[in-house]
């Protein structure tokens, strides 16, 4: 099978669903379909490619540089990624033999899917969606206006027709893209996943991130390790902190960066909460070593992510042999799944003293953490693992396949 894969990002910039698209990607490959990939290129932290991608007859790619833009400038950034559409047009339209369409969400999805639905009419589009848009921005007050909010609410929702089939990552994007009026009957659950090759709990002794700050032992340590962006509750964290610090066996680390770190450290700075040390962004082939490196994991999202979104990251953590402590809203399926299946705790957002009285417990209690630890890696195991899903996926794609080849309107292009 030949998928053209199309996506508004890229690998030169780093984002937390690079690393699930390089893996789905190479286990594409590893079953002998082809890929073209077309991608953007930003910031250039990363090569456009992976290196295990370069030289692989069966992959191809076009990637088109563009400026970058803050989130906070929303108006022009949604006019960036509307050129976008058009220039990315100018390199699909060259390819003819496609079986299927990997279309990754953004705010401007409804572009390149009319473009695709006009040029591309016989090749299945598969709406791959990370971030339910608009509300992902509504929520957690990227989009302040009403008015915007509901004007580009209207312009989502023909492309949960148009598309051939929707992937969403947890049963909460489901019910919401459903709420929004996508067909039930298109959407498939895709969990996010953990490369099962790569990812695995590394020994202090061999932790990379660990002989590179000269870490000592003895504290218990407490670490979000991601994007310090707009869905990330630094408030939260800040709360914690100051609720630990008379606890000085307790560190709390953040490890990354983002459009709200400087903020964050300032803040951080003002309160006087030396409890909480900064760390730079690492690289991604030491991701393992970092999150090893600590002894909880904590996933602080703003209200309104979960639902329109679900942390990739969870996957990892679980694959790493670490307890995840989430501050979310504690009525998600997601957040019940740590309670139900003893892997973990949530905690509602405003919660704060519950936050750091999970966080307390867990360190007062380790064999209760060992307990689960264990079930985290095994649920990780059985759910989130990279083959299991990129197999699910490439199902929705022959799925997809079958159903444009025998629908009425099927119309191949060819030429």
């Amino acid at each position: 099978m030949k998928i053209l894969y199309i996506t508004a990002e890229g690998f030169d910039t780093p984002n937390p669903n690079n690393q699930m698209a390089e893996v789905m990607i190479r286990d594409f490959l590893d079953k002998g379909h082809t890929v073209h990939l077309i991608q953007s290129h930003r910031k250039g932290v990363n090569p456009d490619i992976p290196p295990i991608f370069i030289g692989n007859k069966n992959f191809s790619y076009d990637t088109i540089i563009r400026k970058v833009v803050e989130k906070t400038r929303f108006v022009s950034r949604y006019l960036n990624d509307v050129h976008y559409a058009f220039l990315a047009m100018k390199c699909w339209r060259k390819i003819d033999d496609a079986d299927v369409i990997y279309l990754q969400s953004n705010p401007t999805i409804i572009f390149p899917m009319i473009l695709l639905k006009l040029f591309m009419p016989g090749v299945p589009i598969v709406y791959s969606i990370y971030d339910v848009f608009p509300g992902h921005a509504y929520d957690i007050g990227v989009i302040k206006s009403k008015l915007l909010f509901d004007i580009l609410r209207i312009f989502q929702k023909p492309c949960y027709k148009m598309a051939d089939a929707m992937i969403v990552q947890s049963k909460d994007m489901k019910e919401k893209v459903m709420r929004e009026g996508a067909n039930k009957k298109k959407i498939f659950t895709v969990p996010p996943w953990y490369d099962v090759q790569n990812t695995q709990e590394i020994a202090w002794e061999e932790n990379e991130f660990v002989r590179k700050y000269s870490i000592k032992k003895g504290k218990f340590i407490v670490q979000f390790a991601g994007t310090i962006g707009y869905v990330f509750d630094y408030k939260a964290v800040l709360e914690l902190a100051e609720r630990l610090i008379d606890d000085e066996d307790i560190v709390v680390q953040i490890i990354g960066d983002g459009n709200t770190k400087e903020q964050f450290m300032k803040e951080a700075n003002l309160r006087g909460l030396h409890n909480i040390k900064f760390y730079p962004l690492q690289p991604v082939k030491i991701v393992p070593d970092v999150y090893s490196e600590c002894n909880v994991c904590i996933i602080p999202l703003k209200k309104g992510v979960i639902g329109n979104g679900v942390p990739s990251k969870a996957a990892i953590l679980m694959a790493c042999r670490r307890v995840i402590v989430s501050s979310v809203e504690t009525e998600s399926d997601y957040a019940k799944m740590f309670s139900e299946k003893n892997m973990g705790i949530a905690v509602d957002v405003t919660d704060y003293d519950g936050f750091a009285k999970a966080v307390r417990w867990l360190k007062n209690h380790p064999t209760e953490m060992e307990q689960m630890v264990e079930n985290a890696f095994n649920y990780g195991k059985q759910h989130y693992s990279s083959k299991k899903s990129t197999a699910k996926i490439m199902r929705v794609f022959q799925i997809s396949f079958l159903r444009k080849r025998t629908s009425r309107s099927y119309v191949r292009k060819t030429g």
